[in-house]
């Protein structure tokens, strides 16, 4: 009997090339400084999502899974879930997707409620960046709650 590993990375990142050709100024025009702040220092390497499935094929790995980002504006949360849903849609057998969430969207459970069709869980967050009330911010909180009645992983 022949024992076939499968490899599945966890934690990937991956963004539309219009995103990895001017990662400074896509971030500033959405207020995403912190994010600009990190991509811009330090090893920081850019896919999308072809690259990754070559690399993927390359380097044996079976499946990913996408993580969100912890986003300073609701906007740019949704439109990730927008590159994360069409992703996942085009290689269902090779991407799963994590959503992207912000406390501050007008509906925070609603953005979840919708990528329950193509998302395996949430995260990432990073509460302190994403409000100045952390964890305790209303909308962390229902987020919370619906993650844990819903049985969804939180990164």
């Amino acid at each position: 009997m022949q024992y076939h590993e499968k490899i599945i990375d966890s934690h990937v990142h991956c963004y539309p090339s219009a995103v990895a050709a001017d990662p400074v100024g896509w971030g500033t025009a959405r207020g995403e400084h912190h994010w600009v702040d990190l991509v811009t220092k330090g090893p920081q390497g850019w896919a999308d999502v072809e690259d990754l499935l070559r690399q993927m094929d390359a380097d044996g790995i079976e499946r990913v899974v996408l993580q969100g980002w912890y986003w300073e504006n609701p906007l740019t949360a949704l439109e990730q879930n927008q590159w994360h849903a069409d992703w996942v849609s085009r290689y269902p057998d090779r991407i799963w997707a994590m959503a992207a969430v912000h406390p501050g969207a007008s509906d925070p459970v609603a953005v979840l409620e919708e990528a329950r069709g193509w998302a395996s869980g949430v995260g990432e967050c990073l509460p302190q960046v994403q409000s100045s009330k952390g964890w305790k911010d209303p909308g962390w909180e229902a987020v919370l709650h619906w993650t844990t009645a819903a049985d969804w992983p939180l990164c």
